[in-house]
C-alpha cells in the first residue's frame, strides 16, 4: 500500500469513527430508507381498489341487480348507493363522495336482447385525470363483461384482438414505483450524508486541524467518501430486501450488475453531497441545498412519476442532467426486464461520467477553500 492509499485509509477510518460514535444519526440513516419504502410504496399506488361507484337505476331489473352485485363484489369498486334518475348528474357528485356514476336505461333487459339497442352512460369525476381515465376504462370493461356473462353471450368476432402485457402482467404499481424509490432514497440519503460531512467540520472547527496534516485535498475527499459508500450500499440492500419481502419485487436480471450500477449511482450522489458541502457554510444550509438539488429534480424530472417524453422540450433538456434519469432506466431495466450491459451501457456511461466530473469539481472547490 503506497503512502497516498494509507492516508486515504486514515481519513476514512477517522470518518467511520465519527459515524459509529453517533448512534442516533446512524439509526436514522438506516431506518429512514425502510420507513420511506413503506410510506411511498403504499401511498404511491395507482391501482384501483374499492373505488366509490353510484348506480342510477330507473327501473329494477334482473340485469341491473346482477350489475350491482357483481360490481360491488369486485375488489375494484364499492357501490355506495342506488339512485333514481337525475336530470343533472353533476348534482350526484356534489352531494356524494363518488368517483363514477353508472346511469342505466329504463329498458335495460329488453335492450340487451335487441342487438345495438341497449345503452348506458358512465359519468366519471375527471378532477384527477389519471384516476378518471382508469375509472372510465375499468367501469366500461367490467360492465360489458358482467352483462355478457349474464346473457351467456360472447362479444362479436369482428376482430380477434388478444393483449399480452410483458414484465408486469398484473399491472401492479409497486413493480413500477419500488425501483424508482431506490433512485430517490439512495440519492437523498447519500447526498444528505456527505453534504454535512465538511460543513460539520467547518462548524466544529476541526477542519483547521486537517490543514496541518499531510493529507491532500483529494485524499481528504476520498477518505470522507468511502465510509458513506458502505453506508449507502447498506441502504440499497435494505431497499431491495423490503421491496422483495413486502411488495414482492424480484430482480429479473443480474444482481451483480445491479450492484455495480448502484455503486456508480451512489458515487455520483455522494459527489453531489460533497460538492454542496464545499459550498455551504452551515449544516442547515447544506441540508436545504441538498433537498432542493435532489428531491425536486428526481421526483419531477427523472421519469419517476411523469414520463420524460411528455415533458416540454426545456424540461426534457434539464432531465438529461439529472442522474436519477439514467439510474431509473438502469434499475427498471434490470429489475423488471432483466436486461444487461448491452442494453444499458449508455446510461451507465453517462452516470459514471457525471460522478467523476462532480468528484473532480468537489476536489477543486475544496482545494480553493483550503
Amino acid at each position: 500500500m503506497n503512502a497516498s492509499l494509507r492516508r486515504i485509509a486514515v481519513a476514512a477510518r477517522k470518518e467511520f469513527l465519527h459515524i459509529i460514535r453517533d448512534p442516533q444519526s446512524l439509526f436514522i440513516v438506516i431506518m429512514l430508507p425502510v420507513v420511506m419504502m413503506f410510506l411511498y410504496g403504499y401511498a404511491l399506488n395507482a391501482d384501483i381498489h374499492n373505488a366509490e361507484l353510484v348506480i342510477e337505476q330507473p327501473v329494477p331489473s334482473p340485469a341491473a341487480r346482477v350489475l350491482e352485485s357483481r360490481l360491488d363484489g369486485s375488489p375494484f369498486f364499492a357501490v355506495t348507493q342506488i339512485l333514481p334518475p337525475s336530470s343533472d348528474p353533476t348534482q350526484v357528485f356534489r352531494a356524494r363522495h363518488t368517483r363514477a356514476l353508472l346511469r342505466l336505461p329504463p329498458d335495460l333487459d329488453a335492450g340487451l336482447r335487441r342487438p345495438g339497442a341497449a345503452s348506458m352512460q358512465v359519468v366519471v369525476d375527471g378532477s384527477d385525470p389519471n384516476v378518471g381515465a382508469q375509472m372510465r376504462a375499468a367501469v366500461e370493461g367490467a360492465t360489458q363483461k358482467i352483462l355478457l356473462d349474464h346473457l351467456n353471450m360472447k362479444p362479436p368476432k369482428i376482430l380477434d384482438q388478444r393483449t399480452v402485457v410483458l414484465y408486469n402482467p398484473q399491472q401492479r404499481s409497486a413493480l413500477f414505483f419500488v425501483p424508482g424509490l431506490m433512485a430517490i432514497i439512495l440519492l437523498m440519503i447519500s447526498a444528505l450524508l456527505t453534504s454535512i460531512a465538511i460543513t460539520k467540520e467547518k462548524e466544529t472547527g476541526t477542519l483547521s486541524q486537517l490543514l496541518i496534516t499531510p493529507l491532500r485535498p483529494r485524499e481528504i475527499i476520498a477518505g470522507k467518501l468511502l465510509p458513506y459508500v458502505a453506508l449507502a450500499s447498506l441502504d440499497g440492500i435494505l431497499i431491495l430486501t423490503v421491496g422483495y419481502l413486502v411488495f414482492g419485487v424480484r430482480v429479473a436480471g443480474s444482481v451483480t450488475f445491479l450492484a455495480l450500477c448502484s455503486l456508480a449511482y451512489i458515487f455520483t450522489a455522494l459527489s453531489i453531497g460533497l460538492l454542496i458541502s464545499t459550498l455551504a457554510k452551515r449544516q442547515l444550509h447544506a441540508m436545504m441545498m441538498t433537498q432542493l438539488a435532489t428531491m425536486l429534480p428526481t421526483v419531477m424530472l427523472s421519469g419517476f412519476i411523469f414520463p420524460v417524453s411528455s415533458m416540454p422540450m426545456v424540461l426534457r433538456g434539464i432531465s438529461h442532467i439529472v442522474p436519477a434519469t439514467y439510474y431509473l432506466q438502469i434499475v427498471r431495466g434490470i429489475i423488471l426486464k432483466g436486461v444487461g450491459l448491452h442494453e444499458l451501457w449508455i446510461p451507465l456511461l453517462v452516470l459514471c461520467a457525471q460522478g467523476i466530473l462532480l468528484f473532480m469539481i468537489s476536489v477543486f472547490k475544496f482545494r480553493v477553500k483550503l
